[in-house]
């Protein structure tokens, strides 16, 4: 009996020293099982050229676009560009150049009238030459130079009179407003401020008296105006320009004779040519 006590208790014993010596708070779990690779199917593949255009110019791409089925038995769709090419219009090079150059030649008149009621002179030629430099997309300042040289005419009222060489030269400020500044024809407004010197010369016979005078001065010069103008290339340019042109010289005092208590005034048309730069 004595034995049979001894052995069991050297196996509670044993038993006793094994589980003390388990290392605390680990627990026994079972191996964990290799993670499954997720399989994604492409169904199909599309390219799309695509093209897209304003007044910058023309962007063309290419667009692959996928579907792709995923193991869940849903489908997702995977777009992506390939390419992208950018071709920018004529206005957008031109209107990369911010200087401009041009030189117009036409024609010029004058209503003015002297104290007889007839005019001082007929249609004539006008010129003008401009530089201008953008200061936005839509206006442009610089200097401008025009030259009006309306005909001679006779005057047979009351006798024989000539008025010769009536003339406009002038300096301005000139300005450009352009209403529609990324098309290739656009409508824009000239205008300008400076100073002209104005000339007439008067000669011959009224009411049986010979009377002669030539005489010029200087003035304040504006003008104002509408303008047509067409981009040839993003280089070159032509157009059509009306100018009103108003000097503030008053015809008596080029002409003691027969001028009018009025400042004189002229209308002028230009075909203009030009570039940028």
């Amino acid at each position: 009996m004595k034995k049979i006590t001894f052995a069991v208790s050297a196996l509670l014993f044993l038993a006793g020293a094994a589980f003390a010596a388990r290392p605390a708070g680990k627990t026994m779990t079972a191996p964990a099982r290799p993670a499954q690779p997720r399989m994604v199917q492409t169904d199909t593949t599309t390219v799309y050229d695509v093209s897209t255009k304003d007044k910058t110019g023309t962007t063309s791409y290419g667009v692959v676009e996928q579907t792709q089925s995923m193991p869940n038995g849903g489908t997702r769709v995977v777009s992506q560009v390939e390419y992208t090419d950018y071709v920018p219009s004529k206005m957008a090079l031109a209107n990369e150049k911010k200087a401009e150059m041009s030189l117009g030649v036409g024609t010029s008149y004058s209503f003015n009238k002297d104290t007889l009621d007839a005019r001082f002179s007929n249609i004539g030629l006008a010129g003008t030459a401009q530089v201008l430099w953008d200061v936005s997309d839509h206006f442009a300042l610089g200097a401008d130079y025009m030259l009006l040289t309306p005909h001679s005419r006779n005057n047979h009222r009351g006798g024989d009179y000539k008025y010769e060489k009536l003339r406009l030269n002038g300096v301005a400020l000139a300005g450009k407003y352009t209403i529609n500044a990324w098309d290739s024809l656009s409508v824009y407004v000239p205008m300008g401020v400076g100073m002209a010197n104005v000339r007439m010369k008067g000669y011959g016979t009224r009411d049986g008296e010979y009377t002669a005078q030539s005489s010029d001065k200087w003035g304040l010069d504006l003008f104002a105006g509408l303008g047509l103008q067409y981009n040839l290339t993003k280089d070159l340019f032509m157009g059509l320009e009306y100018r009103y042109t108003a000097a503030f010289v008053k015809s008596d005092d080029l002409n003691r004779y027969y001028g009018k208590n009025s400042y004189l005034r002229f209308h002028s048309a230009f075909l203009r040519v030009g570039t940028r730069f």
